[in-house]
């Protein structure tokens, strides 16, 4: 089943206008598509800086991805090789 409903987010969860027609329990997966305000997109979570996430950075100290095509082609190297033998 598929359908699409539009809410909105009040103290970090997602409130809709009408209950949603699914048995309580019911596993879902959930795709979130900001909805334009004035031709802009509605501000993301807080303002958040993309380089103050926790994960930003994290190889970048990896000596072996310096030259990153390089290491890329190489992995992609790998790939052929288990694919062919």
């Amino acid at each position: 089943m598929t359908f699409i409903e539009r809410g909105k987010v009040q103290d970090g969860s997602i409130v809709f206008s009408k209950p949603l027609a699914l048995p309580e329990g019911t596993e879902v997966v959930v795709y979130i598509e900001s909805v334009e305000v004035n031709g802009q997109d509605a501000p993301a979570s807080g303002g958040e800086n993309f380089a103050d996430i926790p994960f930003f950075g994290m190889w970048a100290g990896r000596e072996d991805m310096r030259d990153s095509a390089a290491w890329v082609q190489k992995e992609r190297e790998k790939w052929h090789h288990r694919t062919a033998g």
